[in-house]
């Protein structure tokens, strides 16, 4: 049985909370996961928090929370628990509901971040998710390395969202862009070389760290060393809080940098996604009202007119504004050959 979370379900959710597996791994690393406290406020004040569906089975018992904006095309599987190899039969149920949750909420696609030799990643495969891209996650406990070189970054503000979307369209394949879109709410760092951009920082800040997504062009690859530690360089962050840096497969080059630059290797994920709406290409016909009824022989037509009124008391010549009436007459709709 699953249904949504409410008060009875407390104590097991604090239970569990402590035995899951975040697959959004920006909360998880920035934010922190407390799926107790994200269920409660979704609980008392919809449109907050997490989505929470309970499942429960004799002795049995598993959670999953969702991570979905109204109007959003992406919604993500943020935490489920216990672990797949814990759940007993509530994993797959789990998830195939989130989805259902999910696309209910007007959600086009399904994201989790899993890693690849885990039983969280066969379960999901199972349930209909596929692989679209692979990243490695780095960190920084300790300070940014002083760049050799600066280069010119600035503070991205609403005049670079096309000059981004191009960068974008640039650099990412079109099997990711079709999932993901360019960032919405633009923070961080952008280099801009003849009037063009050429490299973004996109910055998340979180109480538990900075979360980091480089977007670099391969032309401007001599600089990437620079931009990615200058950039790191200018984030503010007085309490020494971990940076996390986020890469995707198909910028590897900067793996080494960031190796030679202090970071710490985290481990790589796959990314996968369910797609929970299918293109139609075939047209939709609508049955004509001769065939479906009887065709009405006559249809009552609104049509305006202006009447001038005079004032009362006055010339005629004055008049007062056009006053606008309305009159229906009634005309033959049918054809008869």
């Amino acid at each position: 049985m699953i249904r949504s979370f409410d008060w009875r379900d407390v104590g097991l959710v604090r239970t569990l909370g402590e035995q899951g597996v975040c697959l959004d791994s920006e909360i998880g690393l920035i934010h922190g996961s407390h799926p107790l406290q994200k269920a409660l406020l979704a609980y008392l004040m919809p449109g907050t928090g997490a989505p929470t569906l309970v499942w429960k089975n004799d002795q049995h018992a598993a959670f999953g929370q969702l991570r979905h904006r109204f109007g959003d095309e992406q919604a993500r599987l943020v935490y489920i628990a216990p672990e797949c190899a814990n759940a007993k039969d509530g994993w797959q149920p789990v998830v195939e509901r989130l989805a259902v949750e999910a696309g209910e909420r007007g959600a086009h696609h399904l994201i989790a971040e899993v890693n690849e030799n885990s039983g969280e990643f066969e379960a999901l495969r199972a349930a209909g998710f596929a692989v679209y891209a692979r990243q490695s996650l780095w960190r920084l406990s300790a300070e940014v390395p002083t760049p050799s070189v600066r280069v010119a970054l600035r503070p991205v503000n609403s005049a670079d969202v096309v000059g981004v979307s191009t960068l974008y369209a640039n650099i990412v394949p079109r099997l990711v862009q079709q999932v993901e879109p360019p960032p919405y709410h633009m923070r961080g760092y952008v280099l801009e070389q003849k009037h063009e951009l050429v490299a973004f920082l996109h910055v998340r800040r979180g109480p538990l760290g900075f979360w980091v997504e480089p977007y670099l062009h391969p032309e401007a690859d001599q600089l990437s060393e620079a931009t990615l530690l200058t950039g790191l360089s200018l984030i503010p962050n007085e309490n020494k809080k971990p940076v996390y840096v986020c890469v995707r497969r198909y910028q590897n080059w900067l793996q080494d940098i960031l190796m030679q630059s202090g970071f710490e290797a985290m481990g790589t994920q796959a990314v996968m996604v369910k797609r929970l709406v299918a293109r139609v290409t075939e047209p939709l016909l609508r049955p004509l009202p001769a065939i479906e009824g009887q065709v009405p022989t006559t249809t009552p037509i609104v049509r305006a007119r202006l009447v001038r009124r005079k004032k009362e008391g006055s010339a005629g010549s004055n008049f007062i504004p056009a006053r606008r009436e309305l009159c229906k007459s009634e005309l033959p709709t049918t054809f008869t050959p």
